[in-house]
């Protein structure tokens, strides 16, 4: 027997949370779909080792116990290991489905902080990925502050417009880079932040890919950025990369398509319009 599919999405970076200590994802529409299953005896294999760390994440947070006799499958159109949210999104669609399944009464904060205590346990994340568990979850877009008393409730909502989103594949990453790469790069992740906060969501985004590069010592990427940035389409390194992400208006969808065009794999969404949901 199996439930009804439970749904989060993948996102790109606005501003990377492990720079400064403020993060903002938005999110994309590329989905993934968890299922509560109780056929099979054990979960369906994931690279991360988040669906081990479900049960005791709600217990922890909620004291509320989880039938060990369900598993849990995942299906998602969202690549791993390159930036776009994966992680996230597999554990915001995993805690919907085991909240729905045993009618527990977790608002959308708390299902963030779950899915945080997941990605920290396992070692998915340096940060707890609170934003990008907001764009996971739809929400477009929520700004964090890691050092709040609630990291997990956003300190602002910003909102990018109904824009295109091509990403550039460059492969899955082949290591992960330490807090302390990012730290390094400091004095300009709080460029990117101080935009943000101004309200220049686009400006944050170019800042932040360019910090991105420089904290990952990305040569490539950083090349790609400014010369994207050359010819009048806003880029970003997406997560901790090796993603490029391309935001942009209908009307350089002709531009985005010439430039892309030497790529052998790139990946073309919208980003995701949802309405608005409470931070509570």
């Amino acid at each position: 027997m199996t439930s009804t599919p439970s749904v989060a999405y993948g996102g790109v970076s606005i501003l990377h949370a492990a720079g400064c200590g403020w993060g903002c994802s938005t999110p994309i529409d590329l989905s993934c779909k968890a299922i509560i299953n109780r056929d099979r005896t054990e979960n369906q294999a994931d690279d991360s080792g988040l669906l081990s760390q479900l049960s005791s994440s709600i217990l922890s947070l909620t004291g509320q116990e989880i039938d060990s006799d369900i598993t849990i499958s995942v299906e998602s159109e969202i690549p791993a290991s390159m930036g776009l949210k994966s992680s996230s999104a597999v554990a915001i669609s995993a805690i919907k489905s085991v909240i729905d399944e045993f009618g527990i009464d977790l608002n959308p904060r708390q299902i963030v902080e779950v899915a945080a205590e997941m990605q920290m346990r396992s070692g998915c994340s340096m940060t707890g990925s609170y934003d990008d568990n907001w764009a996971a979850m739809g929400l477009n877009s929520a700004i964090i502050r890691l050092e709040s008393e609630l990291p997990s409730k956003p300190f602002a909502l910003t909102e990018i417009n109904d824009m295109y989103c091509t990403i550039i594949h460059r492969g899955r990453r082949r290591s992960t880079p330490k807090l302390s790469d990012f730290e390094k790069m400091k004095s300009k992740f709080k460029i990117a932040k101080k935009s943000l906060i101004s309200g220049d969501v686009m400006a944050a985004f170019k800042e932040n890919g360019l910090a991105v590069a420089e904290s990952t010592r990305d040569l490539e990427g950083l090349k790609l950025l400014k010369t994207l940035d050359s010819i009048g389409l806003a880029s970003s390194i997406t997560g901790s990369g090796p993603s490029i992400a391309i935001l942009y208006e209908e009307d350089q969808i002709d531009l985005v398509s010439d430039f892309s065009r030497s790529f052998e794999r790139i990946i073309t969404t919208k980003v995701l319009q949802r309405p608005r949901m409470e931070g509570k």
